[in-house]
């Protein structure tokens, strides 16, 4: 296990080019998200809007992870120079339409299929929060709904002073609510953690590829279930540092650097761990 970290390592810097395309799908994402924000005032206008987000994700995420692959199978090669290790490695730019052509479709099901567990985990967790933890009381729900509305005002001063007004015994009621939701959400996020690699390099149909997916999961849990718990307590750390360094511009910019660089090798580990499971030698 120790040795696929370090190996992941590798092939993140030797391959850090993937970046590029994920820093630019969601800062495009976010330009979008902000023009919606302001203009979409119909019914027919957020349709138009949600299918151009589908077409986006479906876009980026074939070409993206497809480039992942090329860069796992790029590791396996040797280069007597640098510059010829240079020159393959942006020739990966090319595996993106590529990507895109083979993999557009399963990537719009793979968007279609998690919002639909997503419509279906919702109100059972919150079901069951409700007969476990308990619901909220109005004025909390208020507060939250407002919040929710006015982000500028959650940013600057309404999560704050929304604390502020919370006893501990509703400080920890919230925490209660945000813990079971994390729980299942980190339990979704593991069931779901071989599904890209199963679909880029077996199967392409979204459906058949979760299954296969969670079946190859299920084969090597205990290895599976140590690799997402160590993924997710880096990720937490990160994201925890992440909250304080929005205080200082300079700490802020770094941290975005390292989530980003974090987000990649996340992906490399994943496809690393795969490929040497399941798909040495593959050559779709």
């Amino acid at each position: 296990m120790r040795e696929l970290f370090k190996e992941a390592i590798k092939v993140t810097n030797y391959n850090i080019i993937l970046a590029i395309p994920l820093i630019v799908f969601i800062k495009v994402l976010d330009l979008y998200s902000l023009y919606s924000k302001y203009n979409i005032d119909s019914t027919p206008k957020f349709l138009i809007a949600s299918i151009t987000v589908l077409f986006m994700f479906g876009v980026f995420c074939a070409g993206w992870f497809y480039m992942v692959k090329g860069a796992v199978k790029l590791s396996k090669k040797i280069f007597i120079l640098d510059t010829d290790r240079a020159k393959a490695t942006l020739h990966l730019f090319k595996k993106f339409p590529v990507g895109v052509g083979k993999f557009f479709l399963s990537f719009v099901g793979v968007y279609v299929i998690f919002l639909f567990i997503q419509a279906i985990a919702t109100p059972i967790v919150y079901l069951l929060g409700v007969n476990i933890i308990g619901g909220l009381d109005t004025e909390s729900m208020q507060h939250l709904q407002e919040l929710a509305i006015n982000s500028e005002l959650a940013a600057n001063q309404g999560m704050p002073a929304f604390i502020d007004k919370l006893s501990v015994e509703q400080i920890i009621f919230f925490g209660k609510w945000s813990l079971l939701f994390m729980s299942v959400t980190s339990i979704v996020m593991y069931f779901l953690m071989l599904w890209i690699p199963e679909i880029i390099c077996f199967t392409p149909n979204p459906f058949l590829a979760l299954w296969k997916s969670i079946v190859k999961l299920f084969k090597d849990f205990f290895t599976t279930i140590r690799l997402f718990i160590t993924l997710w307590f880096m990720g937490f750390v990160l994201l925890f540092i992440n909250t304080f360094a929005v205080i200082n511009p300079f700490a802020y910019i770094v941290m975005s650097i390292i989530l980003f660089y974090f987000s990649v090798y996340l992906v490399v580990l994943i496809f690393l761990y795969f490929d040497k499971k399941y798909a040495g030698g593959d050559e779709q």
